[in-house]
């Protein structure tokens, strides 16, 4: 076990690096905080490469931390390498996967959703409603320390692959395509949203007209309130419900 005490250490200097993302593209690494987003990663199969991890967590979690590569650092470090505003004590250190493409029409398609926690909440969602494929086109980092938070740890459960969209289309040139749109689409109980990708589109301008145009059809939600429309995260995760129960 090694301890770190100077905030100057490269290892250290590293960990804050990883917060910019042409720095993780180019390790090919990313953090996650906090001991049950790390955890989740852990058990789910993602290569831990270090742990760094205050005395007071240490003892907390210590029979979690058996056999894991451990740094001890002090409360200040924490602070330093956190992008939390409240640390837990534990940042690990993870070697971004090796994108797999295991093509499944059990898949969303993120449009340039440019919100990490927006992009994490539907990661998130995506999980949870048992869908295989995440396709990332454009937008936040999925591996960006708040998309990565946002998650729980829940982007283990998950195939990311990040693509454009022609690349996407190449890959499913027969699968049935849904875009989710503020007006003019159909109703969620007209659409057959079994073997369809939902196509989630950016919070503000929402799909581009190319996109929607090689869509096979529009779905819109109905808003009986006085809203015009959702959140993307919120949105996108009811369709996903929906999808869920067909």
């Amino acid at each position: 076990m090694k301890t770190i005490l100077s905030p100057q250490n490269n290892s250290i200097k590293h960990i804050v690096k990883l917060q910019k993302k042409s720095y993780r593209k180019k390790h090919n690494q990313f953090i996650a905080q906090g001991a049950t987003v790390c955890f989740t990663l852990i058990k789910q199969g993602y290569k831990a490469i270090e742990l760094y991890i205050t005395e007071r967590a240490q003892q907390k979690y210590q029979q979690e931390l058996t056999n894991l590569p451990i740094t001890t650092v002090s409360e200040a470090i924490i602070k330093k390498i956190s992008t939390s505003s409240s640390p837990t004590g534990i940042v690990a250190l993870f070697e971004i996967p090796k994108q797999r493409i295991t093509l499944s029409d059990n898949a969303i398609v993120l449009y340039d959703i440019q919100d990490p926690g927006n992009m994490g909440t539907l990661i998130r969602t995506a999980a949870g409603m048992n869908i295989s494929n995440v396709y990332i086109i454009d937008g936040a980092d999925p591996y960006g320390p708040k998309v990565i938070q946002a998650t729980a740890g829940t982007i283990a459960f998950v195939t990311i692959i990040v693509t454009t969209w022609q690349q996407f289309k190449l890959d499913h040139p027969t699968s049935l395509t849904v875009a989710l749109v503020v007006d003019d689409g159909q109703k969620p109980e007209k659409v057959n949203l079994t073997n369809s990708i939902l196509v989630i589109g950016n919070e503000g301008q929402g799909l581009t007209q190319e996109v929607i145009n090689d869509c096979h059809t529009k779905m819109t939600l109905p808003m009986p309130g006085n809203t015009e429309s959702l959140n993307a995260s919120i949105a996108g995760s009811i369709a996903m419900y929906l999808k869920s129960q067909t």
